[in-house]
Order: structure tokens, then C-alpha cells, then sequence
């Protein structure tokens, strides 16, 4: 019986890199597929596709032929008529200006070759999954994989952009896990929290020589660029809330929803960083993608900031309440504003004046209301203030919040009195 090996592709892929009785890439698909919405497998030993999909939160499978390039083993030049090895993203869906002969109605395109690809100086382009015009018959394209037409016309409901695609020479089930996933997960969140903190560590996870081969610009001059905006943008909020992994030949990608925001700019969209260990058996990364969403992550960023945002609020209420100087002084950054005061010095000197004379009573907040601007995270809400003599006023007060570290803090407050 023949052995397989076990490294742990994703919480729902498994994949390793060996060479065994036959050559070529073995990957490996664990039973946690469910964990993604779309996940497709092609085996070209077997000419067949494989689509893992959710169904009523339950794992379904769809297998159909495929035909890959007429060349065995892994695509490495132009025009060589083999079908690359590794994993891949589908980029965008074509129906318009094809030649039907060779695809079909449809076709969709796929991300070869990805930074991998151009670090290991491999060549070609326009790999797809694509229709055919006649039924099709094993090995018969220049590198893509064609599907019969009802099958591919069946995606169209399951593919979107982003789905992982999975080209390997051989694809088997597989259960045993490895700890790399829960390694990259980590690592992947400690660079987005390394660049919203405009942290060195940010910089440092990069491999520079092999960033210069896999990407467009040069390590020195992405370097550069990064260290002139994190030395003129006075804040950036970096974030996302789910990181897949999954292992290729001899990489690791992770790939996820990224929401950005600084005072210049705002971007929201899917980022892939592409992963290798290096002499040290250390994870780096060494290339990486950016494709570009339009709407809905920075939704998702509110709603997940909610909670937090309302415990940082209760915490500021708890110790204007009580009289703390130093507890209430804590919420705010250093150069923050308060109505006319200018700087926490300010802002302190004010407090204890009110507090001499007489002691908060009751602060009432409601109708929180969290936008985003080019000031920071703007939040509105209703409040209620009364004070030991009896004094009461309400109105509207804005708080502006940016992220230092893993807390908030105010830089601008303004009230509006009703």
C-alpha cells in the first residue's frame, strides 16, 4: 500500500510535495472542505475535475471529466502544452469573443502564472477552465483544463471570483492535519496588526530577494514606499476577520477579505500572500496579490467592531463616572481635542476643575451610531449627563476613535448640545 505523506493545506486542505511512483504533485482534500464555499480539484491522472461546494451547510461534491494539456507534468515554459501544478484563483468569467471551437461559451481565467510561479522562472499565461465545442477527449489542450459544456455551464451558480482552484497531478482524500495552518493564520494577522501599527516587523517578514524575483517592483523600492507612508500617515486601520490557507507544491497561500483606511485613502478587497519557509524553517512571505472589491468589507469591519467599540465606551463612561483623572486622561491620544482644548495636558486641566466643583452623577449613552471617514472611526451617539448638584444637560456627542495597539483611543470629541 502506498504511504501518503501528511502536511495540513487548510482547515480543509491537505496537500504535500513528493515524488512517488508517479511524478508529479500529490494533493491531498481533507473532509473540513465545508469550511469554504467553493473549493476545485483537478486530478490529471484521472482527467477529472472535482467541485467541493456547501449545500445546506453540508459537503457535496460534483465530479465530471476534464482534458488537460497534451504534455505530462508541470507547465514550466511557454508553449510547452502542459497544465501547471499548484494552487490558483479564478480571476474573472468570460463569455464574449471566444473561439467556440476551442472554448466553448464560457471560460474562466485563472491566476498563472502567481508569484510562485514567476519566483521558480516559470513562463506562459492564459491558463483557463473552459468549454469545447465538440465533446472533449483526454489530454487534448495547450495547458488549460476544458470541461464538456453543460458542465462548465453548471458553474456558473458555484464559481466567483477567488475560487480556489487546485491543479495537481494527483488528488486523493486525505484526514491528518499538520500545525502549518494555525502557524500562517497567526503570522498572517500579526503582519495585517504589524501594518496598521506601522510596525518594522511589518517589513521583516517579507524575504527581499525572493519578493524582487516573484513581483513587479524591487523589495528596496516597495520598502522604501512603505516606510515614507508609514512616516507621513498619522494613523492606518488595517483588518480582516478570516484567513484561509492552503499549501501548494512548496508554498503556502493565504488569502483573505482586507479592509484599509488612512487619511488619504480607502481600500477594501481580497490580499494573498503567498509563503515559503526559509533556511530556518521559518515562514516568510515572498510574493503577493491584491484584487480589488468594491463593496461589503467595510460593513463586515463595523459589525465586527461593534462590540468592542461599545466596551471601550463603557469603560471611558465608567471612569469619567468616577472621577479618575487618570483612568479618563487614558482614553485619549496625546494631541487629542476636545471642544477648545487642545492636548490631554488640556483636556486634564479642564476635568479636574469641573470635578472640584462638583462629581459626576449619571452619564447615559444611546443611539450609537459608528461611521468611518477620513478622520478615524467617527462615533455618534446620544448622551445624558448629570452631575452631585443637580445639573443636567443632553445632546449629541462624536467621538473620533483610531486603533493604537489593540485598544482605541480618542483624538477628537465634539458635542452638540439639544
Amino acid at each position: 500500500m502506498r504511504p501518503f505523506p501528511y502536511f495540513l493545506l487548510t482547515c480543509i486542505f491537505l496537500s504535500v510535495s513528493v515524488v512517488p511512483v508517479f511524478a508529479g504533485w500529490q494533493a491531498v482534500v481533507a473532509e473540513e472542505a465545508t469550511e469554504l464555499p467553493m473549493l476545485v480539484t483537478v486530478d490529471k491522472s484521472e482527467q477529472s475535475a472535482l467541485f467541493y461546494g456547501q449545500k445546506a451547510s453540508e459537503l457535496t461534491s460534483q465530479k465530471v471529466p476534464c482534458s488537460s494539456g497534451q504534455v505530462k507534468g508541470d507547465k514550466w515554459r511557454e508553449g510547452d502544452r502542459k497544465t501547471p501544478e499548484g494552487v490558483y484563483f479564478v480571476e474573472m468569467r468570460r463569455t464574449a469573443g471566444l473561439d467556440y471551437a476551442l472554448y466553448g461559451n464560457e471560460a474562466y481565467t485563472l491566476n498563472y502564472p502567481n508569484p510562485v510561479d514567476r519566483l521558480n522562472e516559470k513562463s506562459g499565461h492564459g491558463i483557463w477552465i473552459h468549454g469545447r465545442g465538440a465533446p472533449i477527449v483526454p489530454r487534448e489542450t495547450k495547458g488549460c483544463i476544458a470541461l464538456n459544456n453543460p458542465d462548465i455551464a453548471d458553474l456558473y451558480t458555484k464559481v466567483t471570483t477567488n475560487t480556489p482552484v487546485i491543479l495537481a497531478e494527483q488528488v486523493a482524500p486525505y484526514l491528518r492535519a499538520g500545525s502549518e495552518v494555525d502557524v500562517l493564520k497567526e503570522k498572517t494577522q500579526q503582519w495585517i496588526a504589524a501594518w496598521q501599527n506601522r510596525s518594522p516587523e511589518f517589513l521583516q517578514m517579507f524575504s527581499p530577494e525572493a519578493f524582487t524575483k516573484s513581483m513587479d517592483e524591487s523589495f528596496e523600492a516597495f520598502a522604501q514606499r512603505k516606510q515614507r507612508l508609514f512616516k507621513r500617515l498619522p494613523w492606518i486601520i488595517t483588518w480582516t476577520d478570516d484567513v484561509n490557507v492552503l499549501q501548494g507544491p512548496d508554498y503556502w497561500v493565504t488569502w483573505f477579505d482586507q479592509y484599509y483606511r488612512a487619511p488619504n485613502l480607502v481600500s477594501q478587497g481580497i490580499r494573498r500572500l503567498y509563503w515559503q519557509k526559509n533556511n530556518a524553517g521559518k515562514f516568510i512571505i515572498v510574493g503577493m496579490e491584491w484584487k480589488e472589491r468594491k463593496n461589503g468589507i467595510e460593513k463586515a469591519y463595523l459589525d465586527a467592531k461593534a462590540a468592542n467599540v461599545h466596551n471601550f465606551l463603557d469603560a471611558w463612561v465608567t471612569d469619567w463616572k468616577s472621577g479618575s483623572v487618570e483612568g479618563y486622561i487614558s482614553r485619549y491620544a496625546k494631541n487629542a481635542v476636545q471642544g477648545t482644548r487642545r492636548g490631554i495636558k488640556a483636556i486634564a486641566d479642564h476635568k479636574i476643575d469641573v470635578w472640584q466643583r462638583a462629581k459626576p452623577a449619571q452619564i447615559m449613552l444611546s443611539d450609537i451610531e459608528m461611521t468611518l471617514s477620513g478622520r478615524g472611526l467617527e462615533v455618534s451617539m446620544d448622551q445624558y449627563y448629570g452631575d452631585s448638584t443637580g445639573y443636567t444637560d443632553q445632546g449629541r456627542k462624536t467621538l473620533v476613535l483610531l486603533p493604537q495597539g489593540d485598544q482605541w483611543v480618542i483624538v477628537s470629541e465634539e458635542w452638540r448640545s439639544k
